[in-house]
């Protein structure tokens, strides 16, 4: 079974003379990263390198980590640009009704009468709930990610059922 990564974060620059390197982290919550012990971060050759995180230090504009091995500002350079990610096992599990965005992606999007009306292509959030982007036959169908709208997902048949809501799409829409 291949083993599967999850993009984390990326490295915006090195800080300091002793190696820090400040990241941008794709995350919620900058204290959550603490729980990671290892990362990889895009080779230059290509593929991923592991990395042991001997720390990770919040600050308001990201974080700031220190490797093991990496000792010198010099050595940072490189990584600049880099995304960072982690082992897909590593990370928390999450509540019933709960779903990481990178497993939602691409699932089939279905009305209740079984009729397709896209794929799901991004997720944005905003301050009321987080709105889904779903590429349909004719258009971009934009879904508010609610209760009200989302019925039911099944990630192991990769569908998610939704109500349907007047004006969010119509009949052409759906296959």
């Amino acid at each position: 079974m291949e083993e599967r990564f999850f993009p984390i974060g990326r490295v915006i620059k090195p800080h300091g003379v002793k190696g820090k390197i400040k990241i941008e982290y794709f995350g919620e919550d900058p204290a959550r990263f603490s729980l990671y012990e290892e990362i990889f971060i895009e080779a230059p050759e290509g593929g991923l390198k592991p990395y042991h995180v001997l720390e990770a230090i919040p600050k308001p504009s990201g974080l700031l980590l220190r490797l093991k091995g990496i000792e010198r500002r010099e050595e940072v350079e490189f990584l600049k640009g880099k995304e960072i990610f982690i082992r897909r096992k590593a990370l928390p599990d999450l509540e019933e009704g709960e779903y990481y965005w990178i497993d939602l992606l691409g699932i089939r999007i279905e009305v209740q009468e079984g009729r397709t009306i896209g794929e799901l292509k991004a997720i944005f959030p905003t301050k009321a709930n987080d709105v889904f982007v779903v590429k349909g036959r004719r258009r971009e169908i934009f879904l508010p990610a609610t209760e009200e709208v989302i019925q039911s997902i099944d990630l192991e048949r990769r569908v998610m059922k939704v109500v349907r809501m007047e004006g969010l799409w119509e009949n052409g829409d759906e296959v």
